[in-house]
């Protein structure tokens, strides 16, 4: 084991070095930024409304919005720098067999390796994950948006550990099926791709959205259209674009309403009266259930990882030891 160790070290040195100062620069630049936020919340609460407003624009929350995005994107290079070529490189410069032919088993050399990679990868990704969550409550507590939702949420629960490790995991069975590291490469990012559009899908129905009747408050809506149902910690499904209700309980949508019915009428609240609409429909998820979401996918990546390392054993399985 020691030597697959060295073998492990010899081999992946420079990305070992670069990610680990990766993290440290990652962990004190997100330290730093969400203790300012902490002294801008705390020093809010002794200011009014007028001499807070508490702008997620300013620099401090955008700089913390930027490094949870940053750090969001980073499993992917994992799988690019570290999973990719440890099975995709020794394949093109065709050392396996030869390798597994010699007294380390096939099993015991990508067990040796992956392994190792694994402790690195979760042990600097406990470290990113701890801080990301830290700075995610300071970056709610200040502009206070939702802990369950967009890029706070993917920065908090311990994602960042999971998907690390699920994403190392994909690389890994990405050159052990193509065999080469570019197109290995080609096909991490499009799974990459497919994951980011299908998980923001997904994420809203791992339980039944609740649905609450907002009614409008008759003489508070305005030019633009009606009051929007907000929640401060929620995730919200449709809030940016409700359904209207009537007074039957029908249901209608807002480009019948507002880009159809009132969308230029002078009074808002005249013609929605008209109409008989007396409210939006609401969907959202409550902040209770973020715990339980986390775990959700937590689990998913957790899942991953493991038929990703089969799938890498089973090419490696079928992989022939001869030189030719």
């Amino acid at each position: 084991m020691k030597g697959l160790i060295w073998l492990t070290w010899r081999q992946h040195r420079w990305p070992i070095v670069a990610s680990a100062v990766i993290t440290v620069i990652f962990f004190v630049l997100m330290a730093i930024t969400a203790s300012d936020l902490g002294s801008m919340a705390a020093k809010c609460l002794t200011e009014t409304a007028d001499q807070c407003q508490r702008r997620s624009t300013e620099p401090v929350p955008s700089h913390a919005a930027y490094l949870m995005n940053s750090l969001v994107f980073l499993p992917v290079l994992v799988a690019v720098f570290w999973g990719v070529p440890l099975l995709a490189r020794e394949f093109e410069q065709r050392t396996l067999p030869l390798a597994w032919s010699q007294d380390v088993s096939r099993l015991k050399w990508l067990a040796g390796k992956t392994a190792v990679m694994v402790v690195l990868i979760a042990a600097m990704g406990t470290v990113l994950a701890a801080e990301s969550e830290h700075l995610a409550y300071q970056y709610h507590a200040y502009t206070a948006a939702s802990l369950f939702e967009g890029t706070p949420f993917q920065a908090g629960g311990w994602l960042p550990l999971t998907l690390g490790l699920a994403w190392l995991a994909v690389g890994i069975a990405a050159g052990a099926a193509t065999r080469r590291v570019l197109v290995a490469i080609a096909v991490v990012g499009g799974l990459w791709i497919v994951r980011m559009v299908a998980i923001v899908k997904l994420r809203t129905q791992f339980m039944t959205p609740v649905s609450v009747i907002k009614p409008f408050q008759i003489g508070k809506a305005n030019r633009s259209g009606p009051p929007v149902f907000t929640f401060s910690n929620d995730m919200g499904i449709n809030n940016g674009n409700p359904v209207f209700l009537d007074v039957h309980g029908g249901t209608h949508s807002p480009a019948q309403v507002m880009d159809g019915w009132c969308g230029s009428a002078d009074d808002v609240n005249a013609c929605l009266q008209q109409h008989g609409i007396v409210g939006s429909l609401v969907k959202f998820q409550p902040a209770s259930r973020m715990g339980t979401f986390h775990l959700i996918e937590n689990g998913m990546n957790l899942g991953l990882f493991v038929i990703a390392l089969a799938v890498a054993w089973w090419c490696v399985k079928k992989t022939r030891t001869t030189v030719v």
